[in-house]
């Protein structure tokens, strides 16, 4: 409530504003003002009274305004009355202020008034009387047109409005007022104007007047005083028909008058009368153009008020009207009459007779507007019951007349060439069928007129077009006769035509009988055709009536709303009229049937259906006469004069054709006999001269075969390939000769007759019973005249149906017997494929065509052809019981499949299509695999109708296995097809697959297969993807059913993938398959994959890396194979199978797969297996069995079964090392040369084991539990594998806190004492790496580790286990004490000193260290024995100290100064470090003369043993150790004191100074050229001394 308080105030601001507006003196905008107000007011109820009141203020200020716009004046009046609505005194009250007695008010004044009193009648009767009296004194003062008009316009109004008061007063709110004083008021206005306004009017005044007229007398009508007064008027009202405007208002006021007078009972004089009807005739007929809907329809009105009053006077008035002959009259007579009678005016039906010889009056005329308005006034007749029996019976006759007359015109030569007479006569047409369409023949009295004389019209040709209706009115009234339960409600249904001649019981059943052929083409006239038969059966033939109640409802009941087939029709109605012949047994009544059809046989067109039907009729008509020489007679007549019969072939055809189903004899004797007549001259020459077509040998095969077609079977064996096979061919056979020359006859004319004998033949041959015993002995013959067509058939054009029919004739024929052997049968479909597959694109066929209709035809022959031929291979085919057999003609297929036009593989789909699909003959045995595999691609071909035919072939393969459901999944999916996406077709590829790979034999596969492999190899890309998609979806699918095919299927793959390989996509698919095999078989293909040789190629490379890439596959794979190394490698012997696996297993790591879980024991197999397989050499597998060629010129691969094991483990560990299981080597790929040589394979896994992560550790112990035993391997490589890997992880301090490395050290300690050098190094090793891993396992087995390492020092041939003795015996001494040493320290100190001199440079090296770190160790007990081994080593220190390796030049300093201190010569460290702090190393000689300085002086001895342990050096294999050898010799030479000089063996030292002066060095010499110069200068000094 409160929303629409705030709405009302919100319209009441709007409307002040508004308001407010027009307060202005301007009158500018205010149209749109008052517009807005009106529509305000019209909207809304709730307006206040102040705001109405300033409203109608305004209004009626503005209304009566002179200054402003006419459309402005008008506005405001219209807003004025509105507000009458709303407060309607307060309006009149401001009205008639301005309306006042003897003053001449506004014109929009009197229009307000004028229109309150048409808007608000009730509200505007009691002003009336003031108002008219006011109104009285104003017209005389009215002078201008436009006051007139407004006065006119009221006079109207108020007549209208007294009018409905006085004639409805009691529906007023108030008392009953004196009518006689309003009409008095109105007399006086209404004279007035008439008498003074009517002279000299303006046309606006007189339509004004004529306006007010029929108001003002209607209401001047209920007065009998003032009766003669307003019928005086009348004639002027009459005389204003002028033109279509005022025509209407003069028509609109007399419907006014005329009604008034039809209330009140008022009597109009009779020439009055006439003068109406005859202007308001004129009205209905009048030719003015142009002519007013409105102002008719008035004067319809007003003839339907006078025919209530004056019936008899106006039909009168017609009758004579349309005497007349004017078409105009009679149209628009009719026109009323035809109003008149839909009005339901019932004393119009007391006329009737009249009205019907009206009608009858015109019937003689042509006119079409006249014919039909008369169709159109007969309809509402029949309609509404207008006919008597006696009369009406020509007004349906002028029904049935008018459509055969419009027919007639319309195929008139001369009228049809005039586009306005066929449009003319077709509206004609088209009104008699609507007459007759909308006819009740129930309507009382229709039937008495209608029958029996309808059935006149049944026979007649000219008819034939109103058939359909006249059977239902027909129908109608037969069926409304048998409701009737006695005979006092019979309508008297009896055959009484009176002067009307019926058709014969003959001519009905001959005509119904052939119109109920339309029947099979849906026509609703066939049909009722056939019902009219049962109801007439009675008058037909008594003997019919219990027949037809059986037989013919039967034949009704499929025809609701359906339609048979032409032929199966036509074969039941002719059993209808076979068992009525012979139900009625009478042989004049046949007879004279016949005569009716041949009397008939004229009214078809040839090509009609009813024709074609009628010849048949007539043939079964004379097959069941029963008079011979009469059937003889006719037969005979009717090959004589067959050109009567309008198609002669075809007639005779028929008619002969299906007279043999009783008269074989007879048909075959009289054939036989025109033949021989046809041979005489005499019979020619009448022909030539009465000129008769005669038949030809054409028409006769073609005779031939109808007969035998419709011949009884039983009869036709014994005579067939004498009486009809062999007259055909010697027919054809001379039709093809040319002065005795046989040649193929181009007659298209005759080669299809000859084809559709020869089927007609077969046909009729395999519907015998006896077929079984029957074999066509001229089968082969017939073959090959056939096959001669289709081989003459151009393949460039398609313009003749031969191929079609030959095709047909060659499948009847391949059903007959005897059967013909394989290759026969496929010589015969292969011609029959290429006369169609290879012909062009069917577009271009089509447009070989010159028009429209020409290619219609050839895209019809195309149609027909391929049909023909899909289902002369589906014959071919199924016929045979032979599975193989049946492959082999599918296999005729396949090359046109491969074809690169799209046409050609579209047309061999569409063959294999029509061969499988619906098929139930099949050999129980035959294999849909390959021909799944042949036609499944195609599903996603480039053409959408390839896709479609594809489909329609694979499922036909399902149909063979009877699975209606899954071929229902497979129908749906098809319709997918028709989509571009290829995405999309493929996705549908699989899902088709998905459902039949479950109905595919297991045997079948691999079949399926190979043919799919074969697709991928030659078909489009599109196809190729398809076997793809079809081969991996189907082994997804039935892959785990497959073990017993598997071997089979894997070698069919093998044998394709080279070819594969060159199409990426196809060879994924191929990798894919193998996969989807592994996901079943893993075990097996694994099994098949290593089978092959070494090196694998690039095919099974990619296989194995196929099968890694599966995530779902690549555990299982991985763990399958290293069961597979471990069972090869337990006897510790490598197999090439062992090999294989390594290989395989580098593939599948080489694709990235996670290995944690089985890196551990990968790492262990493969390491066992490069033990195994080091310097082991493998055969090369030879070509055959690679199965490939190789390049001329390229040998095959050797196979190092080492390097490929190394390969792999090298694979795995860069696999490790990006996972974070391991780490690079230090050694880079130098490690894996290592590991694959048998000289350097304990390195390299010494190598590999530091590349392990130590943190790893679950990884690193796995690895070690799994090496643990290799230590006690039977292998001694794999022994020394184990026992270097284990060395290595000695020194790792984490893994002996987690790992049994405890019970590993003792292993290794015996490893130690074997007889294999290099195992024991590795031993060594390992016991040295104990001190870095765990210093408390070496104090606590100090003497095990001391004792075996120690021994190391004893293996003289080995320098590798010195040097790794040496290694070990300083990591071990380092965390010893001296008197943990103290048992072994003199055996380690002499071993020591052994291997300064050795020629490996590890050895010295490691013998430098060791000595330096011995000097620590010496105790009190050993320190003098220490002292004298420096001594003697001191020499060595000394030449080493410029070793050629500076390594060991370093240690060699490093030793001797921590021997020093043990010499007592404390100045040795200053010199030592003079020359050690050197930033270049200083030359020997300086340091050797510098040290035999100082030892000259602070130790002679030791300078003697210096020179006494020179001359071993002299033979030193380094050139630098002699050089300083000789070097040093010169040095003490020149320091020793003349003691010592003389104690010099001198022959000794000339002699190794002579020797080296012979050095190859260059530098050795000249240190022995100097030390022999210091020796001699010396030599002499002491002689000189002497």
């Amino acid at each position: 409530m409160a929303c629409i308080m705030e709405e009302t105030e919100e319209i009441s601001r709007d409307i002040h504003l508004t308001l407010g507006m027009l307060d202005k003196e301007d009158n500018e905008g205010k149209e749109d003002i008052y517009s807005s107000l009106a529509t305000i007011i019209q909207n809304n109820e709730n307006l206040n009274n102040p705001t109405i009141q300033r409203m109608i203020f305004h209004a009626s200020k503005d209304m009566r305004n002179d200054d402003a716009s006419r459309e402005m004046r008008m506005l405001a009046g219209e807003v004025l009355v509105s507000l009458a609505d709303h407060d309607f005194n307060s309006v009149m009250d401001e009205i008639q202020r301005h309306f006042k007695i003897m003053e001449l008010p506004d014109e929009f004044t009197v229009l307000a008034l004028a229109e309150l009193a048409t808007r608000h009648v009730s509200e505007s009767i009691p002003f009336m009387t003031m108002t008219l009296l006011t109104m009285q004194t104003m017209v005389k003062l009215a002078e201008e047109e436009k006051m007139k008009k407004a006065f006119c316009i009221a006079l109207e109004t108020f007549s209208k409005a007294i009018f409905k008061y006085i004639n409805h007063w009691e529906e007023f709110p108030y008392p009953k007022m004196n009518a006689n004083r309003f009409s008095d008021k109105i007399y006086i206005l209404f004279r007035f104007i008439m008498d003074k306004w009517t002279m000299n009017m303006t046309y606006e005044t007189n339509q004004a007047i004529v306006k007010a007229h029929g108001p003002a007398v209607a209401l001047l009508l209920h007065r009998e005083d003032l009766q003669e007064f307003a019928l005086h008027h009348v004639p002027w009202l009459l005389k204003q028909y002028k033109d279509v405007e005022t025509n209407f208002y003069v028509t609109q006021s007399l419907k006014q008058l005329l009604a008034a007078a039809k209330l009140y009972e008022v009597y109009i004089p009779k020439n009055t009368k006439r003068t109406i009807f005859t202007v308001l005739h004129q009205q209905l007929c009048g030719i003015l153009e142009p002519k007013a809907k409105e102002n008719e329809n008035e004067a319809v009105q007003c003839f339907l008020i006078l025919v209530h009053s004056s019936t008899a006077d106006l039909l009168e008035f017609f009758e004579e009207q349309v005497t007349i002959s004017n078409e105009n009259i009679r149209v628009g007579t009719f026109s009323f009459l035809r109003s008149a009678i839909y009005a339901d005016e019932p004393k119009l039906r007391d006329y009737i007779t009249m009205i019907e010889r009206t009608v009858k009056l015109v019937m003689d005329d042509y006119s079409v507007k006249v014919r039909i308005s008369t169709l159109l006034l007969i309809q509402s007749m029949c309609d509404k019951g207008y006919l008597e029996a006696s009369e009406g019976w020509e007004l349906i006759e002028y029904i049935f007349f008018q459509f055969a007359f419009s027919r007639w015109n319309l195929v008139d030569p001369e009228k049809s060439t005039i586009q306005e007479n066929l449009m003319a006569e077709n509206s004609v047409l088209e009104m008699a069928l609507e007459v007759l369409q909308g006819l009740d023949p129930l309507v009382n009295g229709m039937p008495q007129v209608l029958w029996p004389k309808l059935l006149t019209f049944v026979v007649p040709m000219e008819y034939t077009g109103v058939l359909p209706y006249l059977f239902n009115i027909l129908r109608i009234l037969l069926m409304a006769e048998e409701k009737k339960q006695n005979v006092d409600e019979s309508t008297a249904l009896v055959v009484s035509a009176g002067p009307v001649k019926l058709p014969s019981a003959q001519q009905l059943l001959a005509r119904l009988l052939v119109i109920s052929v339309l029947a099979s083409e849906g026509l609703p006239c066939g049909a009722a055709a056939v019902g009219l038969l049962k109801n007439l059966s009675s008058i037909i033939h008594p003997n019919l009536i219990e027949l037809w109640k059986e037989l013919i409802p039967d034949l009704l009941l499929p025809l609701g709303g359906n339609c048979y087939k032409v032929t199966l029709w036509e074969e039941m109605l002719l059993e209808i009229l076979r068992e009525s012949l012979w139900k009625i047994n009478d042989k004049n009544w046949s007879i004279q049937l016949t005569h009716e059809f041949i009397q008939q046989m004229g009214a078809y067109y040839n090509t009609s259906l009813e024709k074609k039907f009628l010849w048949k009729a007539l043939g079964t008509t004379l097959s069941c006469c029963q008079d011979v020489n009469f059937v003889t007679t006719q037969l005979k007549d009717i090959l004589l004069n067959a050109s009567h019969l309008g198609d002669q072939r075809e007639g005779t055809v028929s008619i002969l054709g299906y007279c043999a189903k009783n008269h074989l004899d007879i048909v075959l004797k009289v054939l036989k006999t025109f033949q021989a007549d046809q041979k005489s001259f005499s019979s020619r020459c009448k022909s030539v001269l009465y000129g008769k077509k005669a038949l030809t040998k054409i028409d006769l095969i073609a005779i031939y075969g109808c007969v035998a077609l419709q011949s009884p079977k039983r009869q036709l064996l014994p005579i067939v390939e004498k009486d009809i096979v062999i007259p055909v061919l010697n027919l054809y056979t001379s039709s093809c000769q040319i002065l005795g020359i046989t040649v193929l006859n181009k007659n298209m004319d005759l080669q299809m007759s000859f084809t559709k004998s020869i089927t007609e033949i077969c046909i009729a041959i395999r519907d015998t019973e006896e077929l079984l015993n029957f074999n066509l002995t001229h089968k082969e013959v017939l073959l090959g005249y056939i096959l001669d067509l289709i081989r003459e058939e151009p393949l460039d054009s398609l313009a003749s149906p031969i191929r079609w029919k030959a095709l047909i004739a060659i499948r009847c024929l391949s059903k007959l017997k005897p059967q013909l052997p394989l290759n026969d049968n496929l010589n015969i479909l292969e011609e029959s494929l290429r006369s169609l597959i290879l012909l062009p694109h069917l577009t271009q066929i089509i447009e070989d065509g010159q028009t429209a209709e020409d290619k219609a035809h050839i895209q019809f022959l195309y149609g027909r052809s391929m049909d023909a031929l899909g289902k002369l291979m589906r014959t071919l085919v199924w016929n045979n019981w032979d599975p193989e057999e049946c492959q082999e003609m599918f296999n005729l297929l396949r090359i046109w499949l491969l074809s690169s036009k799209e046409w050609e593989r579209e047309r061999v789909l569409q063959i294999c299509s029509k061969v499988l699909t619906n098929s139930n003959e099949s050999p129980e045995r035959l294999k849909i695999g390959p021909l799944l595999g042949l036609f499944a691609p195609h599903c996603c071909d480039t053409l959408p109708t390839i896709r479609l035919w594809a489909a329609d072939a694979v499922i036909g393969l399902l149909f063979l296995k009877d699975l209606p459901q899954e071929m229902e999944k497979l129908r749906h999916l098809q319709e997918g097809l028709q989509s571009t996406d290829s995405q999309v077709q493929l996705w549908i590829a699989s899902n088709m697959a998905k459902i039949v790979s479950k109905y595919i034999p297991n045997e079948e596969i691999q079949a399926f297969l190979e043919e799919s492999l074969g697709g991928m190899e030659t078909l489009n890309t599109e196809c190729s993807k398809a076997c793809g998609v079809w081969v991996i979806t189907i082994l997804k699918e039935q892959g785990a059913a497959l073990e017993k095919e598997l071997l089979n299927i894997l070698s069919s793959i093998y044998h394709h993938m080279p070819i594969l390989r060159l199409k990426k996509q196809n060879f994924n698919f191929v990798l894919q398959a193998i996969t989807q095999l592994a996901n079943f078989h893993l075990e097996a293909v694994v099994y098949n994959l290593l089978n092959k040789p070494l090196p694998f190629d690039r095919d099974i490379k990619a296989l194995w890396k196929a099968l890694a890439e599966d995530s779902s596959l690549n555990p299982q794979l991985l763990r399958a194979l290293m069961d597979k190394l471990e069972n090869g490698l337990e006897n510790d012997v490598a197999e090439s199978e062992t090999i294989a696996v390594a290989c395989a297993i580098y593939e599948v790591v080489s694709m990235g797969i996670h290995m944690r879980e089985s890196y551990a024991e990968l790492f262990y197999l493969l390491l066992k297996l490069i033990s195994c397989t080091l310097s082991q050499k493998m055969p090369t597998p030879t070509l055959s069995e690679r199965k490939k060629v190789l390049p001329r010129g390229q040998k095959l691969q050797e196979v190092d079964p080492c390097r490929l094991s190394t390969n792999t483990l090298r694979c795995v560990q860069d696999q490790a090392i990006k996972e974070g299981l391991a780490k690079e080597s230090d050694e880079g790929d130098n490690l894996w040369n290592l590991l694959s040589s048998r000289h350097s394979h304990h390195l390299g896994v010494c190598v590999l084991a530091r590349s392990l992560v130590v943190w790893q550790q679950e990884i690193t112990i796995g690895i070690m539990e799994h090496m643990f035993p290799s230590l006690s391997s039977t292998s001694e490589t794999f022994r020394i594998t184990g026992t270097a890997f284990f060395s290595e992880l000695m020194k790792e301090p984490l893994l002996w806190k987690q790992g049994n490395l405890r019970e590993v050290l003792f292993v290794i300690d015996q490893s130690a004492w074997d007889t294999n050098t290099t195992l024991r190094q590795m031993a060594i090793r390992g016991l040295g790496n104990v001190a870095l891993g765990s210093p408390q396992k070496v104090k606590k087995n100090k003497q095990m580790l001391l004792e075996t390492v120690i021994r190391g020092l004893y293996h003289l041939t080995r320098t590798e286990v010195i040097c790794e003795s040496l290694k070990a015996l300083k990591k071990i001494l380092e965390l010893l004490t001296d008197r943990d040493v103290s048992f072994y320290f003199k055996d380690i100190v002499l071993k020591t000193r052994t291997f300064f001199e050795d020629e490996q440079d590890n050895v010295r090296l490691t013998a430098f260290i060791l000595f330096e770190d011995l000097a620590s160790l010496t105790g009190k007990r050993w320190k003098m024995f220490f002292t004298e081994e420096i001594k003697k080593s001191m020499i060595s220190f000394i030449l080493h100290l410029w070793d050629p390796n500076p390594k060991i030049g370093t240690a060699c300093r490093d030793a001797l100064a921590a021997c020093i201190p043990f010499l007592g010569i404390q100045d040795l460290h200053a010199l030592l470090d003079r020359f050690v702090d050197c930033q270049e190393m200083p030359k020997n000689r300086e340091f050797y003369r510098d040290l035999c300085m100082k030892l000259a002086k602070k130790n002679q001895d030791l300078l003697w043993i210096l020179h006494t342990h020179t001359f071993a050096y002299f033979n030193s294999s380094w050139e630098g150790i002699r050089s300083g050898a000789a070097k040093l010799t010169d040095a003490i030479i020149q320091n020793m004191t003349p003691q010592f000089l003389e104690m010099l063996d001198r022959e000794q030292v000339d002699s190794c100074l002579q020797a080296l002066r012979e050095d190859p060095c260059v530098s050795v010499q000249r240190a022995a050229e100097a030390a022999m110069q210091t020796f001699l200068r010396r030599c002499r000094e002491i002689s000189n001394r002497s």
